[in-house]
């Protein structure tokens, strides 16, 4: 049951194609000892697809892998199927990182649905073109230097929704090495430190680019708007519900019909949704898509912290199964 192309089946565990066999499902992991084997969650909803997944993960402060890429992959797959996530958005990096990608989606056709990074301003419609040929269903996009609906942009955004491909946009501000709510204070050095490696490559940037650098300025969610309207039939997830900006992302789901947002982002955007009842009351569930964007760890309990805060909001069962797989499962035209 391959997930290109609209009127794909909804699985169930009954459904032999929902098997994600490969070479393997033994977990084969670099640094085992280091990582904490996924837990199974026994009242897990009964289907998830989760839009917002890294690959390949590295190690903190280290240029190498966690995983090699088929091991990586094959704990995914095993871990998917202890916790009913049925698809995953496979996200790469330029280049190698986006060949993996395609990789593991020959390797896991029934789990992966394969997403490109690419640098927008680096990128030619035509390179567009290729990476459908090669059969990515979206782009993920982040660290523009002008704003998201720069028209210089357009022809990229006009290739891609030619072709039917969703672009997840990251939307606020970028995580850093250091969360600083967090971090002890008498380490604030310590911080500088692990910081300054990331904060290289962004210094100040020469008179002749100053007015096209990077920023979380340049991501902003109001800026899907634009491009929404623009671009009607392309389908838009904004990713971290705007991360710091929940009132402008709200807004332009409320009105875009097809601008969506991820839920990913941890405590920070669950404590908005929670503490002010952004749900419902600014929000719908049919535009919002669960995405863990985590390490493989600690999926189990994104998806467990997330049951947990839909009943603590009150959500019905078709409700939590919208976010958890129905808006997705729309966008990728896969029918119920």
């Amino acid at each position: 049951m391959a997930v290109h192309g609209k009127g794909s089946r909804v699985p169930t565990h009954r459904d032999s194609s929902t098997s994600f066999q490969s070479a393997s499902l033994v977990p084969r992991q670099r640094h085992m000892h280091e990582i904490e084997r996924p837990t199974y969650i026994k009242d897990a909803p009964p289907r998830v697809f989760d839009t917002h997944v890294h690959y390949p993960w590295r190690e903190r402060g280290s240029t190498l892998p966690i995983y090699t890429a088929d091991s990586m992959l094959d704990m995914l797959a095993y871990n998917c199927q202890r916790l009913n996530i049925f698809r995953v958005c496979l996200l790469g990096r330029p280049g190698e990182g986006n060949d993996l990608v395609e990789k593991g989606h020959k390797r896991y056709p029934n789990l992966v649905v394969p997403f490109a990074m690419i640098d927008v301003d680096q990128t030619e419609p035509a390179q567009i073109t290729e990476l459908a040929d090669r059969g990515f269903r979206g782009l993920k996009i982040i660290n523009p230097r002008r704003n998201y609906d720069n028209t210089g942009y357009f022809p990229l955004y006009a290739e891609a929704e030619k072709r039917g491909m969703v672009i997840l946009f990251h939307t606020g501000i970028v995580g850093g090495m250091i969360d600083y709510l967090q971090f002890p204070p008498a380490s604030f050095e310590q911080a500088a430190e692990l910081s300054r490696d990331m904060e290289s490559g962004r210094r100040y940037p020469p008179e002749s680019e100053a007015d096209s650098w990077y920023g979380a300025a340049r991501m902003q969610p109001i800026y899907l708007d634009g491009i929404s309207v623009a671009f009607p039939e392309l389908k838009i997830i904004g990713a971290h519900l705007g991360y710091g900006l929940y009132d402008s992302a709200a807004a332009v789901a409320r009105w875009r019909r097809n601008v969506y947002f991820d839920i990913s982002g941890g405590t920070v955007v669950r404590r908005h949704l929670l503490e002010r009842r952004m749900l419902r009351s600014e929000v719908s569930t049919r535009k919002l898509v669960w995405g863990s964007d985590c390490d493989m760890a600690h999926m189990s309990r994104e998806l467990t912290t997330w049951m947990q805060a839909f009943d603590e909001l009150g959500l019905s069962s078709e409700e939590q199964d919208q976010i958890f797989w129905g808006t997705a499962a729309h966008i990728f035209g896969i029918e119920d």
